[in-house]
């Protein structure tokens, strides 16, 4: 799990714990919950290609993010279940895991 902080439409910040997810090369997923909570707009509907191969629509929305302590706009897909963070936002950073029971995941940005 990697901490996320989401920026609101009212500029406020929500952190949120992602999985980090190497099987998505998107950028980041939220439940409809959350993105409502946030007040983000919609931008406009996708397909999204499952691990197990099927197809589905998704909604994307326009998502913003402290990254490395600078507001970064991202594209958030609304999904179910956990948010996930994928290898697009992730590209130019070094991931370290700790691999034991909580131990620490660091994303790192690369020079």
């Amino acid at each position: 799990m990697v901490p996320v902080e989401l920026i609101a439409s009212d500029g406020q910040i929500h952190v949120v714990e992602a999985v980090l997810d190497t099987g998505f090369d998107g950028e980041l997923t939220l439940p409809r919950e959350i993105i409502q909570r946030l007040g983000i707009p919609l931008y406009d509907d996708y397909v999204s290609r499952l691990a197990d191969g099927r197809d589905i629509k998704v909604s994307g929305y326009e998502g913003q993010v402290m990254w490395h302590g600078r507001p970064r706009n991202i594209l958030v897909l609304e999904t179910e279940g956990d948010p996930l963070l994928g290898m697009y936002l992730l590209w130019r950073n070094r991931i370290t895991i700790d691999n034991y029971a909580n131990g620490p995941v660091v994303v790192e940005e690369l020079g």
